[in-house]
Parts: structure tokens; C-alpha cells; sequence
């Protein structure tokens, strides 16, 4: 039996934004979220199954004023803590709260432009930008290590440069570029507009400072020297890069604001991604004996569609990002989108491949 080492649960979908990319379609209406007894079950159940760490999630996680106690629960467990945030609520008080209670958490907070017109525009808040900015200095004075994670998209490619040099001067342990908008929530209807071709996006990076991959152990270094980090997958990657990726159905798994156990925390209407509910199973029972983990966590590289199948790392990248390649195409087998995007237009690296000849096209099911 695979051992559990990291969870995220969404502890809500209300939020006070309302971004544009959102993949749980997150926003100021009220939802059936987990309570603060059911999480800390949650916690100790996961602790016990081996789990070193949590992210908690939302929606916005301080829009629960409990959550400095449920911080300090999963401490008490033993467990690593990261926080995913809009930033907005990192208040004075919500900050010597959480200090109060143990090990200051690492804080996962978004910055979408460089500036209020790209950044509010796309999280429908005005004024969020300098709110957030704000927010990550005084974080840094309480003594809070922090990384910024980036959307991009085609609004915002004249100020990547401007907006990585702001992350620095705020002193984010790492920047993060996602360089791609899953096909899941609000995004379903904005990424048309935002996404940037991959020629284009190839090229950018290369005009960019030298980045490492995307950090899925969660686990950043507490440091203030800024390391650049981008999604860009692994079969595109140098040959010496260390290929991490979130582990899932084998060591990950999400708990979903209504208590659904799944794959991924974006994957709250795709049936398929679900394994149960922590509302009428154990976690153990559902982690150990659902079929959708029982039978996940035996497929092989090879066991995917597509140039995922026929890709050299694909026994440890296993096709990535699941909630990208099933809001995508609605298989739990497809390739990684961005993958298979390059293969068909001729931009796959061709040594990546385990039988250059063999045709990886791959047509989603009707």
C-alpha cells in the first residue's frame, strides 16, 4: 500500500473575489463546507495514514476565522502547513494568530499582474493589487515566508519581467509560473481570451531568468532569494532536473470543501475523479480500498493516451496534471494538454519519445 504524504482540503468555496481563472468557481455565495470538527477529524485521519503535510485551500481559507486553530491542529499532528491565498486577509491580527499558535505556515499568494489594471481586472477586485502587496510586506515583517504564484496569460506578458522583479523586492522564497489555465470552473469560459500560443510561450521563457520545475513536494525553502519556478513539463525539462510531481492516487490526495475525497482539489464536477465522501467513510477505508485509488496507483506511464504514453519520463511524471488533462478532455487517461498540444504541433522534442515512430495523436471521446 502506497503511503499518504500530502493532502490539500479546501476548507470553502466562498471567496471574496471573483477571479476569472477560477477552477471551483469560487465566489461570495455561501457553501456546504466541512466544519471545524469534521477538518480536525479530517487531520488526525490523515496523520495516521502517514500524511507529513497539508495545504489548505479554498476559495479564500481566511475567510474561516478558525482557521489559525485548525493550523495549529495539523502542527500539533506532526504536519507540515501551507496556506493558498488571495493575500487580501493577511491582517495584523490574523497574523499574530497563527504566530501565536506554533510554526508560522508557508503562504501561497497570487499576484496576477504588476500592477492594479492587470491584477484587479482579472481578479474582479478593485484594489486587490495594493491590498495584497501591502499584505506580503507585513507578512514578511511578522516573519512569514511566503512564494507568489502567477497566471500567465496573454494580458500580462509585457510585464512578467516588471512583476518577477516586484516579487523579488517583497522576498518570496519562489515565483511560480503557471503557464497553463485548466479547462475546470470560470476558466471554461475566459482562457480563450488569455492563453498565450506555445511558440510564443517558449520564447518567453527564454527571455526569462533561469527556472527551476514546479515545486510539488509543497516544501519550499524558507529563504528571501526569489527562485523562479514554472510548470513547464518535465519531457521539456533539462536532463538533470530533479521530476517531482504531486503524487497523485499514490501519496496525494484532496479533500473538497463538501468533504468529497478526489484526485485533485479543482475536480469537484468531473464524477469520475472522486473516490468517496469523508462524510460517510473513513479515510483510510477510502484511500486504501476505493477503486478509483485502487486502481489508479497501478497504472504505468504506458497505461495513458496520447504522447503521455509514448514519453520517455512517463513512468515518473505519470502525465502530470490529472485536473488539467481531465477538465480537459474528460478521460482520466489523456495526455497532459500542453504535451500533447506540442506533439501536434511539431514541438515535442523527438528524443523524449520512446518510439519516435509511433503515432501519439490522441482525439478526446465524444
Amino acid at each position: 500500500m502506497e503511503r499518504l504524504r500530502n493532502i490539500t482540503i479546501s476548507t470553502t468555496l466562498t471567496c471574496n473575489e471573483a477571479c476569472a481563472h477560477c477552477w471551483v468557481s469560487a465566489g461570495p455565495q455561501p457553501s456546504d463546507d466541512l466544519h471545524a470538527d469534521e477538518i480536525r477529524s479530517v487531520l488526525d485521519q490523515a496523520a495516521a495514514l502517514g500524511a507529513e503535510h497539508v495545504k489548505l485551500t479554498g476559495g479564500e481559507p481566511f475567510a474561516r476565522s478558525d482557521l489559525p486553530a485548525l493550523v495549529a491542529h495539523a502542527h500539533g499532528l506532526g504536519m507540515r502547513v501551507s496556506i493558498e491565498t488571495n493575500g487580501l486577509l493577511l491582517r495584523p491580527r490574523v497574523l499574530d494568530a497563527l504566530s501565536r499558535r506554533g510554526s508560522s505556515p508557508h503562504l501561497f499568494v497570487s499576484l496576477d499582474g504588476a500592477g492594479p489594471a492587470t491584477h484587479d481586472a482579472f481578479r474582479a477586485r478593485k484594489g486587490a493589487f495594493e491590498r495584497t502587496v501591502r499584505n506580503l510586506a507585513r507578512a514578511r515583517e511578522h516573519g512569514f515566508y511566503f512564494s507568489v504564484h502567477t497566471v500567465v496569460r496573454r494580458q500580462i506578458l509585457h510585464e512578467l519581467v516588471s512583476l518577477h522583479e516586484l516579487v523579488r523586492s517583497l522576498g518570496a522564497s519562489q515565483h511560480k509560473l503557471i503557464l497553463t489555465l485548466h479547462n475546470l470552473g470560470r476558466a471554461r469560459a475566459s482562457r480563450g481570451e488569455a492563453q498565450v500560443a506555445l511558440r510564443e510561450l517558449l520564447a518567453l521563457l527564454e527571455q526569462l531568468p533561469p527556472q527551476r520545475f514546479w515545486d510539488y513536494g509543497w516544501d519550499p525553502a524558507p529563504s528571501r532569494d526569489t527562485r523562479l519556478m514554472t510548470t513547464l513539463p518535465p519531457a521539456l525539462q533539462p536532463p538533470d532536473a530533479a521530476i517531482t510531481t504531486c503524487g497523485w492516487s499514490r501519496s496525494f490526495l484532496s479533500i473538497l470543501a463538501d468533504g468529497s475525497v478526489a484526485l485533485c482539489h479543482g475536480l469537484y464536477d468531473i464524477e469520475e475523479a472522486i473516490a468517496g465522501n469523508v462524510r460517510t467513510a473513513s479515510l483510510a477505508d477510502i484511500w486504501e480500498r476505493s477503486t478509483l485509488f485502487a486502481e489508479t496507483r497501478r497504472w504505468s506511464g504506458a497505461a495513458l493516451s496520447g504522447v503521455c504514453g509514448n514519453c520517455k519520463v512517463r513512468d515518473t511524471c505519470r502525465g502530470l496534471c490529472r485536473a488539467s488533462a481531465i477538465g480537459e478532455y474528460r478521460d482520466l487517461r489523456a495526455p497532459y494538454p500542453m504535451c500533447q498540444a506540442l506533439y501536434e504541433q511539431g514541438l515535442f522534442p523527438a528524443d523524449m519519445l520512446v518510439d519516435a515512430d509511433a503515432d501519439s495523436s490522441y482525439a478526446a471521446a465524444a
